[in-house]
């Protein structure tokens, strides 16, 4: 985590610095278990809570120091202070990580790779990687080599924030014509802390991917650190209590992963856990005694370690992520993890000693004079550079793609009739780089719910002025991707095309376990389909086959109750499962490969779930385009030279569009039949 100078401010808030050695061993420490629980254990270790209430501490500390010399503090030099300490060892990594991932990671994971790179020079990662842990389709993406930048965006963010709140306890001191700004910096930070915490536990339980990555939802952990320092002085132990307290803090910290898997409900109430952890060992190493925790702490070699321990988390994680890659593994070996750390640890002391020290030492009158400004825009600018030039390679290979997908070479399902079925085999579209993105357009443009969204969104396609026809396309992310087919000629058979789909959420009664929002989506879905006042609704049939499931009750009785207001739906059978993430596998093993491909029986069984069903809603029409997606004993990843999967069961855009003349001439005969007057008897 970032590095910040442990000699620090008398707590008392006067007289000189006093060095904290023991705080550079918690670091050390810290840094040492985020690392052994990624490389052995994948689970969260709580080391990054540490390191957050001890910037809380620290920056407190620093801003109090500058306020106390100088009666303010002035922001420029503030912030390029901090982007001196922050940006060359962080920069040089992402240069680094960019070089590297783009000749060992497979093209399948650059996109993702560069979106992350960008956020994390840009420290907004957390929030990039908020917004895609909820993503019903992002989240079994691989992880990028700079997915740890997140804890360090949050840093970055939480440093901002601190300064307006200093600014603000300043202003209220001389508003207040009082000296001591230490009783309202706590009032603030107490202000902060219950929000803070509350949000936190609330949102956690809430939607806890989210909550994870929420700068909100960790605030009160750095607002501890900062109480912390403004009260520690106050806080006596006699030496007994005081070697007690410090040990037992460094013993639940080090076995806060081992004895819960906290990973899941971080980090709300039980992130305490971790951070008073951190809060007893401070208050230990404040009071001090002959066997105390600050002895082991403060010795030389975790001081010597403490002070590479932000080099050191920032290099650990990229090096496990192509560790996975070159080895092909899943886990680590005992040696190879003791060898990750070893050379983290060594290429932490050349990019510290090298990198960081000569620009963090600077010796200019301010932090923003031009050389510091200069130096610190000649470590941004390559990271910069590099990853707009390689996402300028990836659009030039979508603009090919582009030429390719109208050639007859790339007819996908259309493969499956007399005209292609000879289309020789030529490489797949859309190119490995381009395939997980390959999305249909309610997923780019904010017309497909995501995760906690629990109102039903409404957003019109095709012709909108004056339609011959006005259709609803309803459920989850299995029926937004039919929405390419369908985009590809409703302009032209002027239908307005309503899509109303939520990831997650079937068009269904059925109580969703894993995904509450769903339930309450639900509620609303009906009565946004009679507003919307439709001649269709087009939903999924069933659910992608899992054994004797047959069509659930939910989705019969949400058919029915269309069928009492007399609405028709057109009900496409589910589509067919792989059993692995299909860019993944072809990146690894191949087109033709056995391992990315499905038996047929196994998951588009010969008779349906909707032909075994025995009371069929009247206003049902059944459509099965599975031949056009499927061998007859085989489904293959590619199709017509087309790949068909984002993942394990989500069509490509590019693949789906291929099935829109079938979807095409069903759909108009069955709204051109429903348009007919009905028939006069006598």
């Amino acid at each position: 985590m970032s590095h910040t100078t442990t000699p620090v401010a008398d707590t008392a808030g006067k007289g000189p610095k006093k060095f904290r050695p023991e705080i550079e061993g918690l670091r050390a420490v810290a840094a040492l278990l985020v690392a052994i629980y990624h490389i052995w254990l994948g689970r969260v270790s709580g080391g990054v809570d540490v390191f957050f209430v001890v910037s809380g501490f620290l920056i407190t500390a620093s801003l109090l120091s500058r306020y106390r010399r100088l009666g303010s503090v002035n922001f420029f030099d503030y912030l390029f202070g901090l982007f001196k300490r922050l940006f060359p060892a962080a920069f040089f990594v992402l240069a680094a990580v960019t070089i590297a991932s783009y000749f060992f990671l497979p093209s399948v994971r650059w996109g993702q790779t560069i979106q992350e790179l960008f956020a994390s020079a840009l420290y907004f990662q957390n929030w990039e990687l908020a917004f895609s842990a909820v993503d019903y389709l992002d989240a079994g993406n691989d992880k990028s080599p700079v997915q740890h930048f997140w804890a360090m965006s949050i840093q970055a963010q939480f440093y901002v924030i601190w300064f307006f709140l200093i600014t603000l306890a300043i202003f209220w001191v001389k508003r207040s014509k009082t000296e001591d700004i230490r009783p309202k910096l706590l009032a603030i930070f107490i202000t902060v802390f219950i929000p803070s915490f509350a949000y936190s536990v609330w949102m956690t339980g809430h939607n806890q991917p989210w909550a994870y990555f929420d700068t909100f939802a960790r605030v009160w952990e750095f607002s501890l650190g900062g109480i912390l320092f403004l009260v520690i002085s106050k806080i006596r132990l006699a030496p007994l209590a005081s070697t007690i307290v410090g040990w037992l803090g460094l013993a639940t910290l080090v076995s806060t992963g081992l004895l819960l898997d906290v990973g899941g409900v971080f980090p709300g109430y039980v992130a305490l856990l971790p951070t008073f952890a951190a809060v007893m060992i401070l208050v230990a190493g404040e009071n001090g005694s002959t066997y105390g925790v600050e002895r082991l702490l403060g010795s030389k070699p975790l001081a010597k370690l403490g002070s590479l321990s932000y080099g050191f988390y920032l290099w650990h994680w990229p090096l496990l992520t192509f560790y996975y890659v070159w080895k092909g593994a899943t886990d680590v070996s005992l040696a190879d993890g003791v060898g990750i750390i070893l050379i983290s640890l060594a290429l932490s002391y050349v990019t510290t000693s090298i990198i960081e020290r000569p620009v963090r030492t600077l010796n200019t009158k301010t932090n923003y004079h031009p050389k510091v400004v200069g130096t610190l825009i000649a470590f941004m600018l390559p990271v910069l550079v590099m990853n707009v030039a390689w996402q300028a390679k990836i659009e030039a290979e979508q603009s090919e793609q582009l030429s390719l997908a109208t050639s007859p070479d790339y007819p996908g399902g259309l493969v499956f009739t007399d005209t292609f079925a000879n289309t020789p085999e030529l490489p797949y579209i859309p190119f490995d780089a381009d395939i997980v993105n390959d999305r249909s357009e309610p997923f780019w443009d904010g017309c497909h719910a995501p995760v906690p969204e629990t109102n039903v969104l409404t957003c019109d396609y095709g012709e909108t002025e004056d339609p011959l026809y006005k259709v609803a396309l309803v459920g989850g992310s299995h029926s937004s991707h039919w929405h390419p087919a369908l985009n590809t000629f409703i302009k032209d058979e002027r239908i307005h095309l309503v899509n109303m789909t939520k990831s997650a959420c079937r068009f269904s009664t059925g109580i969703i376990g894993n995904y509450p929002e769903c339930n309450e989506w639900n509620t609303k879905i009906v009565d946004a389909i009679v507003e919307a006042d439709v001649d269709l609704v087009i939903t999924m049939a069933d659910i992608g086959h899992q054994e004797n499931i047959g069509v659930p009750e939910g989705y019969v009785e949400r058919f029915k109750q269309l069928e009492a207001l007399d609405i028709p739906i057109f009900a496409i059978r589910d589509t067919p499962f792989f059993d692995n993430r299909v860019p993944a596998c072809l990146a690894e093993f191949g087109r033709n490969a056995d391992e990315c491909s499905v038996d047929r029986e196994k998951t588009l069984p010969a008779v349906s779930d909707w032909d075994q069903l025995a009371d069929k809603p009247s206003n049902v029409y059944y459509y099965d385009y599975s031949d056009y997606i499927c061998e007859e004993d085989v489904c293959r990843p590619v199709v017509g030279n087309v790949v068909g999967y984002v993942d394990s069961n989500h069509m490509t855009k590019s693949f789906n569009e291929t099935l829109a003349p079938f979807v095409r001439e069903d759909l108009m005969a069955l709204l051109q039949q429903l348009k007919q007057p009905a028939t006069q008897t006598d």
